[in-house]
């Protein structure tokens, strides 16, 4: 960073800030010249003050302040006031020129070509410093103009708001006479990074994307997917006008179509591009399911399982006995593949004891191969009590127990009850009697939620082949395991 000479009444202005690739401190204003100092020399196009090519002229250093404001969320930088920033107002040529030949075309708004100022200002600009330093370095954009300030290279101030994403000065007449107070008081609009707001899995197995691109002027989005961290590919790319500052691209993309896409699980990254250098990166895990004899089998639901019931009659032969009805009720949370059938079955099961939860089992029923997963079991104990019920859970899993009091007369539900593991609930209805109006139901957790009221009824069962999130990597297992047989 040049060191400033002496400088005339002003405040300067000390940020620290963090980029990409260094902490950088800045500091305004900046350059070798106080506000006021004649006989600068300014050497680059001036074809804005009607001359041609490249010519030198002499300037003064004037006093320029500066902000930028973000055009989407109003956020302005500085947070209160402006940045001071310089100023050359070229001079004519003595005894050469008319001394009005500038007139109000004499100003060019520049900073030094020094790494700290120019990452800095795209950095309020809300850039990518470092692309835009490359740019502005390394590279003759078409849109920087470079200037040699004595022997020291400046650019246009506009390129490094330009390269930023933003653009569109507003610059206005200040009441200083670019010494003690500024000669303009310019505001450059200022854009976001691209975002993604939407990448999620649907439940027919495509990618949705949404993604946004912000700009001032016309500008392009680029999306590039990478599958477990290997294969990428460029999914799509978009170059439009803007609408609202703003370029929009959504659609849904096959996840056959990605590349190095697996069977099972899958970590997905999806990169979005602007012009600017600007990225945004999002990942998510996607479930692909493996090819079996059916193109997608159907998923069934049956209704809620009903715990067993006794009589009476049993309840006061053990009253008399001294005892007190103390049932244990096991079940699971299941589902079933009959590849030869093409179809899976969901629900509460009460499977034969010894299978574990997350292992698949296969067996032969009827002559057709038959698969069954467990994804949750519980262990729940009925006690019979004066006022109704006691309900315990001594399940293993942490997964909570739905279940629901309804009545037999109606099928209308009374109360619902979740029970933790090891906690224990008294509710007032003798739901282990039979001649109690009452039942007690085990819900899955997709009842829970309310998942099958929005599916298709099939008889006395629900049916879809919008396989829920909670279903897909037990489904996965499944389908792998009828694909080895």
């Amino acid at each position: 960073m040049m060191k400033l000479g002496k400088k005339v009444l002003g405040f300067t202005l000390t940020l620290s800030m963090l980029t990409t690739m260094v902490l950088a401190a800045a500091t305004y204003p900046y350059g070798d010249y106080a506000y006021g100092t004649k006989n600068i020399p300014l050497k680059g196009d001036l074809s804005y003050s009607g001359l041609m090519g490249v010519q030198t002229r002499p300037s003064i250093a004037y006093r320029h302040d500066l902000r930028a404001q973000n055009v989407i969320t109003g956020v302005q930088t500085p947070a209160s006031g402006y940045l001071q920033t310089v100023q050359f107002d070229i001079q004519p040529l003595p005894g050469v020129e008319p001394e009005d030949k500038f007139k109000d075309k004499s100003g060019y708004h520049l900073v030094p070509i020094e790494e700290e100022i120019i990452k800095d200002l795209a950095t309020k600009a809300n850039g990518n410093a470092q692309w835009v330093w490359e740019q502005i370095s390394n590279s003759s954009h078409p849109i920087t103009k470079k200037y040699m300030v004595e022997k020291v290279p400046y650019v246009n101030m506009g390129a490094i708001f330009y390269l930023s994403g933003g653009g569109a000065p507003d610059m206005r007449r200040a009441e200083g006479d670019g010494i003690t107070g500024p000669l303009f008081r310019t505001t450059y609009s200022t854009t976001p990074w691209p975002s993604i707001p939407i990448l999620e899995q649907t439940a027919d197995g495509s990618l949705h994307i949404k993604a946004l691109a912000h700009s001032i002027y016309d500008t392009s989005i680029k999306g590039t997917v990478t599958v477990n961290g290997t294969a990428s590919k460029q999914l799509f790319t978009k170059n439009t006008g803007v609408t609202n500052y703003t370029v929009t691209y959504e659609s849904n993309v096959p996840l056959s179509d990605l590349p190095g896409i697996i069977a099972g699980q899958n970590t997905v990254t999806l990169t979005v591009t602007d012009a600017f250098g600007r990225t945004a990166t999002k990942t998510i895990t996607t479930q692909t399911l493996p090819t079996t004899g059916c193109a997608k089998p159907v998923l069934y639901h049956e209704s809620s399982m009903e715990i067993s019931q006794y009589s009476d009659q049993v309840v006061s032969q053990l009253k008399k006995r001294g005892e007190q009805l103390r049932v244990g009720n096991m079940f699971d949370w299941s589902m079933e593949f009959f590849p030869d059938k093409c179809y899976l079955a969901e629900g509460i099961n009460n499977l034969p004891g010894g299978k574990s939860a997350g292992k698949v089992y296969s067996e032969t029923v009827n002559g057709d191969p038959h698969f069954t997963i467990i994804m949750e079991k519980w262990f729940l104990w009925l006690s019979d009590t004066a006022k109704g019920t006691l309900l315990e859970s001594a399940s293993q899993s942490v997964k909570p127990l739905n279940l629901n009091v309804v009545d037999k007369r109606t099928n209308q539900i009374i109360k619902q009850y979740t029970l933790q593991k090891g906690q224990k609930i008294e509710i007032p209805y003798k739901v282990h009697l039979m001649s109690s109006p009452y039942r007690l139901d085990v819900l899955t957790p997709l009842d829970q939620r309310g998942f099958w009221n929005n599916q298709e009824r099939y008889g006395s069962l629900w049916k879809t082949y919008n396989y829920p999130p909670e279903l897909k990597s037990a489904i996965n297992e499944l389908l792998k395991a009828a694909q080895k047989k």
